[in-house]
């Protein structure tokens, strides 16, 4: 279930300065289940993750992370993710995406560093910080645009508590010291490079100087994927977000993402996403045009 904020009742301090909800959702352990993404990423926010129960691994631009009950997990923007539901057990979560935050010596809109682990326990605190997400989920639920800024208040509180915490060390962290974690760091890095030209297993091979089936076994071993595998979710999560966003062809966006063949296009994001192209243009884009619909309303009704 997500919502979004669609008014707010009086101005806020400028969004480059004070950061401010976009959306909230809960996602039970069912629905967890039932909704599955490619790696993907989010352009205008960040987001916080709140581990509700269960575990799940956790891919983040590259690394990987188990996520348990009582964990945050941080979706910087421009940060590729995936929750694996195939990789799962019982978990259920609350999310909050935001934008508008500016912490010196980062992006904007990043709440962590890029070496700092982007999984983070709460520990004793887990009940006061399961409380501050339900707040934001509930006040963005009901949508009750006289009290944006209340919800704006308990997000600047939810960020004062996690920015502190993230302390590079940490025994999530993915730590490339070995030789064949160092060569699976590069082949990553290199894959998410040229993931939308025309490669293949041969073709990382001979950039890395290394076997084929070496560079499968160290990047499989380190990351659970095999490296086509992995420049799949990244081409079938780009596709996702220019499905929704654009108007553009499907053939198009097949061959801007690095897929030469419609039909395998197809067939890729089918085993993914568990829709087709089309099935998933459809719905997703309903659900946008209904959310720019309530936004327009609001700033109407607003002026």
């Amino acid at each position: 279930m997500q919502y979004f904020v669609t008014g707010r009742g009086f101005p806020t301090m400028d969004v480059g300065q004070s950061a401010q909800v976009v959306h909230a959702s809960y996602l039970d352990k069912d629905e967890f289940m039932h909704m599955p993404r490619a790696f993907h990423k989010h352009e205008n926010v960040f987001e916080l993750v709140l581990a509700l129960s269960g575990s799940s691994l956790v891919i983040i631009d590259g690394i990987p992370y188990t996520a348990r009950q009582g964990d945050i997990i941080i979706y910087n923007k421009h940060s590729y993710h995936q929750e694996c539901t195939d990789q799962s057990r019982g978990f259920s979560l609350y999310c909050v995406a935001a934008a508008g935050i500016k912490i010196p010596g980062l992006p904007e809109d990043c709440v962590a560093g890029k070496s700092i682990p982007k999984v983070i326990h709460t520990g004793k605190d887990f009940d006061f910080f399961k409380m501050l997400f339900s707040r934001i989920f509930d006040m963005v639920r009901i949508n009750d645009i006289q009290k944006v800024n209340l919800l704006d208040d308990y997000l600047h509180v939810l960020l004062g508590e996690v920015i502190p915490r993230c302390d590079p060390p940490d025994d999530y962290a993915y730590s490339a010291s070995s030789g064949k974690a160092m060569i699976a760091d590069q082949v990553y890095k290199w894959l998410s490079g040229h993931y939308t030209e025309k490669i293949t297993l041969q073709d990382v091979a001979d950039a890395l100087s290394l076997s084929p089936d070496y560079v499968s076994h160290v990047f499989k071993d380190q990351f659970q994927y095999s490296p086509m595998h992995y420049v799949n979710v990244l081409r079938i999560g780009q596709a996702q977000l220019r499905l929704i966003e654009t108007t553009d062809k499907i053939s198009d966006i097949a061959m801007d993402v690095g897929f030469n063949n419609i039909g395998n296009f197809n067939r890729a994001f089918l085993d993914l996403v568990g829709l087709t192209l089309r099935e998933f243009r459809k719905t997703h884009t309903a659900l946008k045009e209904d959310y720019d619909s309530r936004d327009i309303k609001a700033e109407t009704k607003k002026a």
